[in-house]
């Protein structure tokens, strides 16, 4: 299958975006596809996995630490989400790389197809509008070039037949469905936006 890469300029430094995209629980409240979380391990070291409540305690909802707590590599978590055809899917996602805030690797398994995306965070020197040149800077807060690489990697031989037949389209879907949550990212981190992991 073909790899699919992307990049989005997002108002927020970079530290700011890892922290509000690992903090698992509060997922549900920013990424509007998210309907649950459940984490089923933290990393090595970290927080025991919280326990999801149940389907009456409102979507997403779940005890947990705070954010980023028990997330790196190792841990592993399910989603469930509106699919980019409007139907239901849950997915299972687990770390497989992460240097906090400028790499992460992220692993999920499909019918016949592994799937990695890798997120890179760069930061970008924000720009004050109308500053001269004889002026000397001041510290924005700060802006980042978020990079997305999706790839999907048939593990069986019926795997590889689709990715021959359906490779573009799995592509394009999953593309549309990273573009979806980075837009979600960049409004969960705009200024003045009550903070997704503290929101009721």
């Amino acid at each position: 299958m073909s790899t699919v890469t992307f990049s989005r300029l997002i108002e927020a430094p970079a530290d700011e975006l890892w922290r509000v995209f690992t903090d698992l629980p509060a997922r549900p409240r920013w990424l509007c596809h998210v309907h649950a979380v459940e984490v089923l391990a933290t990393a090595p070291g970290g927080t025991d996995p919280p326990s999801a409540l149940g389907a009456g305690a409102g979507a997403g909802a779940m005890a947990a630490p705070g954010p980023g707590a028990g997330f790196g590599i190792g841990t592993v978590w399910r989603e469930r989400r509106t699919g980019p055809d409007g139907t239901g899917m849950v997915e299972e996602f687990a770390v497989r790389e992460a240097a906090p805030p400028r790499r992460l690797v992220i692993s999920s398994s499909g019918d016949g197809v592994d799937y990695l995306t890798t997120y890179t965070f760069i930061p970008v020197e924000a720009r004050r509008s109308g500053r001269r040149r004889s002026e000397p800077r001041r510290p924005g807060r700060g802006r980042t070039v978020l990079t997305v690489s999706h790839e999907g990697v048939p593990t069986a031989r019926y795997g590889r037949l689709l990715a021959v037949v359906f490779g573009g389209l799995a592509a394009r879907a999953g593309e549309g469905a990273l573009r979806r949550d980075l837009a979600d990212l960049a409004t969960a981190t705009e200024p003045g936006r009550i903070d997704p992991a503290t929101a009721a």
